[in-house]
């Protein structure tokens, strides 16, 4: 959290974090424009697969995305979650959004902070993904490292990236980590590079971090409501049941 600092030599604990987030967001926008600007034919390309999967009924003007809300926190937001997605789709790649989760299932995910936890989920989460390459649905990643072999090693390194952004994030800002979609990080997954990463990086934090790792089904599909209403427990408040079942997968996912 940003707000309520204690003095550190002559310095706040939310100085220090809010220093520390400007330079982590600085560091990952100039990633991503490298990575952008190495790999000049993937906006073709990434045209090409959409038009080829009937799924070309947009503009693709973002090959990789950074997320432009990160630059709306500032020293005294309150960011209780460190929200971790899957990758760009067609409305966050745009380039007059260029923003994480603000499609569908972003909604359905901002309806339940505020029906069910009561919070404004774009006021208390920090969003990113498990890697800022965009493709109109997550399983396309696969196919596009396939037909735009440059990509393959942007692919890999780009989720090493982002899960020691994920743990930095968490580090530094003393906030919780929402890992959500788990269907790819399965040992052969899309998202297995990013998996692997983050235990390890995990590990190396220690018990404190780990204990804040909560990892769920995405909102898309239904697949959040859908184990949430199965797993709940009969007269569990919702807020404990997320907490519960967050922790339940993050502990046979990741081994803490």
């Amino acid at each position: 959290m940003l707000m309520g600092g204690v003095s550190q030599g002559g310095a706040t604990v939310e100085q220090q974090a809010y220093e520390r987030l400007c330079a982590l967001r600085e560091d990952f926008r100039a990633k991503v424009a490298l990575w952008r600007d190495g790999l000049p034919g993937l906006l073709s390309a990434q045209a090409e697969l959409a038009a080829e999967l009937g799924e070309d009924n947009y503009a693709v003007e973002t090959s990789v995305v950074y997320n432009k809300a990160l630059d709306d926190i500032g020293p005294d937001s309150d960011i209780d979650w460190i929200v971790v997605a899957d990758n760009p789709g067609k409305r966050e790649q745009a380039a007059a959004m260029n923003r994480y989760l603000v499609g569908q299932s972003g909604k359905v995910m901002e309806n339940f902070f505020r029906r069910e936890l009561d919070a404004e989920l774009r006021a208390k989460a920090l969003i990113i993904n498990k890697t800022p390459v965009h493709t109109p649905k997550t399983a396309q990643l696969k196919t596009l490292g396939q037909r735009h072999p440059d990509l393959a090693p942007v692919l890999v390194s780009s989720q090493i990236y982002m899960a020691r952004l994920a743990i930095a994030l968490s580090e530094a800002l003393g906030s919780r980590l929402w890992i959500m979609g788990l269907s790819e990080l399965r040992p052969a997954g899309i998202f297995s590079a990013w998996k692997d990463t983050f235990i390890e990086g995990a590990r190396r934090a220690g018990p404190g971090l780990q204990g804040s790792v909560y990892a769920f089904n995405h909102f898309s599909m239904g697949s959040f409501s859908t184990e949430l209403k199965k797993r709940r427990l009969a007269n569990e408040a919702v807020p404990l049941a997320v907490l519960r079942i967050g922790r339940e997968n993050s502990l046979r996912l990741f081994g803490f």
